[in-house]
């Protein structure tokens, strides 16, 4: 059979979801892919269920190494995947059986390098039909630098997360997910959708994004909150050395937005982080010249700017910025 996509999973001490997970992969209507499952490092039953799998259904392959997070092991299976299309899937999440039948037939159809589609939250322990999906939803096609602005419009998420979509496996040439930092997708995502001559974006639901009281995503740790500014400083020069003004315009103002709020949560959070605040700081100070050149900012904000850079403790009395300890949020 030829394999015409490859489908990731990294695993990591879920064994409770990872049944789940993978038999809606496996009970797909469309059949021609491999599974390929990353364990990294687990130190529950998750590397034994997926061996298990693996015995059952030739389909299945496996990859068991140390932990290195999640962008290791999407990248290890980005090295062994065969397919003609590459897909992801959490292990806590699980998918529409439709799923890989409408995302491939439409790309297909399309000549799409990218094909996503909705994703519906959905709690723990809450009973979703797999089986059925709609057949009533509407297509959009979308240009690379199209689906670039789509990332800071109203629907962003459908576009930043990796795992409601099918992609070219030539679209990952020379791109792998950002080891180290949690926020892998936002680490690609840019250079993903740059590379995409043709996104389709179907809209209906056929992915189930698992809510959990545990999830890191929820987490109040700040290397998450850390990691999401570097990414967003690394998308801003990304625009810039393309040279795609309105992006870079938009990348900017996003940096600086999530740049003060998240540096000034941490700086008052309990736990000493002064050597990571300087970090983040001679990054913002590194794009001062840009944002002083930004557009659509008015006179006041990059006065601020200017402050923040020469005197950060002024910026802070200037804006009324509580000094007592907090925890992020």
């Amino acid at each position: 059979m030829t394999i015409e996509i490859s489908m990731i999973v990294p695993v990591y001490n879920l064994e409770k979801f990872l049944p789940k997970c993978i038999d809606s992969i496996l009970a797909q209507t469309f059949q021609a892919f491999e599974l390929i499952l990353v364990n990294d490092g687990s130190t529950d039953a998750s590397g034994e269920l997926c061996d298990a799998y693996a015995k059952r259904d030739k389909r299945v392959k496996v990859i068991h190494k140390e932990n290195g997070g999640v962008a290791s092991s999407r990248n290890a299976g980005l090295d062994m995947a065969k397919g003609k299309y590459i897909g992801f899937v959490d292990n806590d999440d699980y998918i529409n059986e439709q799923m890989l039948e409408l995302l491939y037939t439409n790309a297909m159809k399309n000549n799409s390098d990218m094909v996503a589609c909705d994703f519906v939250k959905v709690n723990e322990d809450q009973l979703v039909d797999r089986k059925c999906a709609s057949d009533d939803y509407k297509i959009q096609h979308f240009t690379n630098i199209e689906a670039l602005h789509q990332i800071y419009g109203t629907n962003a998420l459908t576009f930043i997360c990796p795992w409601n979509k099918l992609y070219k496996e030539s679209v990952f040439q020379d791109i792998r997910y950002e080891v180290g930092n949690i926020n892998d997708d936002e680490t690609v995502v840019h250079k993903l959708l740059d590379k995409s001559e043709k996104t389709t974006y179907i809209q209906t639901a056929l992915y189930y994004y698992v809510q959990r009281k545990d999830s890191q995503i929820h987490s109040l740790s700040y290397s998450i909150r850390f990691g999401a500014v570097s990414a967003l400083k690394d998308r801003e020069v990304y625009f810039r050395k393309r040279k795609l003004t309105s992006l870079h315009q938009k990348a900017l103002k996003h940096y600086m937005e999530k740049f003060f709020w998240y540096y000034f949560l941490a700086k008052s959070d309990s736990t000493d982080r002064r050597q990571a605040l300087r970090v983040m700081k001679r990054s913002f100070d590194r794009t001062l010249f840009y944002l002083l050149l930004h557009k659509e900012m008015g006179w006041k904000q990059k006065v601020m700017c200017v402050i923040f850079c020469v005197h950060p403790s002024l910026f802070e009395r200037i804006n009324h910025i509580p000094t007592k300890k907090r925890q992020l949020t």
